[in-house]
């Protein structure tokens, strides 16, 4: 991104150029942080606590990815046509969306995949994996938020500034919720992040597919995780289908 004569100088500068570019790619640092999960399995498969504490690791994992999964359906599904939250190749953003989830936070986003990839990060039972992978997370995100609130800050002026300074980067905040003027669209979250939810029990279901093999087990999972995984194919499978043959996932005005 070349600097405009409005741009923020140094260093804020550098990092949001930087994120502009990142942007395009910010769906692959999931495939780096999970080979590191991966190895970290194989390296040490039995989690802290020992191997009785697997249940527990498992479960604190599925409850912060489940987090993470609701976060972004909610926002999704109330999310109009043409504002900052719908870009994915660029950015875009016709309006600013500063309710729903965007009153509480204003990139919630890139909180919900946070906190999905702990959860992936947390059932590999390994507290030193939960840390890198968040400050993987937040490293990549942080630079690719600064540009995005850097072209926000262009395009719509004193009303994002207004919209920033109530409003908290990451952590929400509950003292500006104001509610979206859309209402939620179970349909429409699906057939856009339908993706994001395999994703998840893929990578879960990897993490014990490995841990399987790393502790003697074999290639055999426990029929949970094969009912875990057959779930989540399915769904997967008849989703993309609906989205791609069919107009059930469309809602008019998005």
């Amino acid at each position: 991104m070349t600097p405009s004569p409005t741009s923020p100088p140094g260093l804020v500068s550098e990092l949001s150029g930087q994120g502009a570019h990142l942007f395009r790619w910010r769906s692959y640092p999931p495939v780096l942080v999970m080979a590191l999960l991966l190895g970290q399995v194989v390296v040490d498969p039995v989690p802290a606590g020992g191997p009785g504490a697997g249940a527990s690791w498992t479960a604190v994992g599925m409850v912060l990815g489940t987090l993470g999964l609701l976060l972004r359906a909610w926002t999704v599904g109330t999310v109009p046509a043409g504002t900052s939250g719908r870009g994915t190749k660029e950015q875009r953003s016709e309006t600013l969306n500063t309710t729903g989830s965007y009153s509480l936070v204003r990139h919630p986003l890139y909180l919900g995949n946070a906190l999905l990839w702990a959860g992936v990060a947390a059932t590999t039972g390994s507290p030193g994996a939960v840390l890198v992978t968040v400050l993987v997370f937040w490293l990549y995100y942080e630079r690719i938020m600064m540009a995005e609130e850097r072209f926000l800050w262009e395009r719509h002026g004193d009303a994002f500034r207004a919209w920033a300074a109530r409003t908290p980067t990451f952590l929400p905040g509950f003292s500006g919720w104001a509610p979206s003027p859309w209402p939620f669209s179970l349909r429409f979250a699906l057939g856009r992040d339908y993706p994001a939810l395999f994703a998840f029990v893929a990578a879960t279901t990897a993490v014990a597919l490995v841990r399987a093999v790393a502790t003697g087990g074999g290639w055999r999972l426990p029929l949970p995780w094969l009912a875990w995984l057959a779930a989540g194919a399915t769904a997967y499978v008849a989703l993309h289908a609906l989205k791609r043959l069919t107009r059930a996932l469309e809602v008019e005005g998005r």
